[in-house]
């Protein structure tokens, strides 16, 4: 499944959002998104640390390092 990712100025992941396309109202000035593939379960992940955890995998993976 894809995901945009939303990250700060320093790689900090700020939030994700299923899919590809972000609504306009959703995007935020000072912010940078990346449409990243991901694993089809991790929309079911509940654990914080874990999402953000393959959220920077996928990241580093398909953007290089973040």
């Amino acid at each position: 499944m894809k995901m945009t990712i939303v990250i700060d100025d320093q790689g900090e992941i700020l939030g994700a959002i299923p899919g590809d396309t972000v609504p306009e109202h959703v995007i935020l000035k000072d912010f940078h998104s990346h449409i990243v593939e991901v694993p089809d379960d991790t929309g079911a992940i509940t654990d914080g640390a874990e999402l953000k955890k393959r959220l920077q995998e996928a990241l580093q993976a398909q953007h290089g390092k973040q």
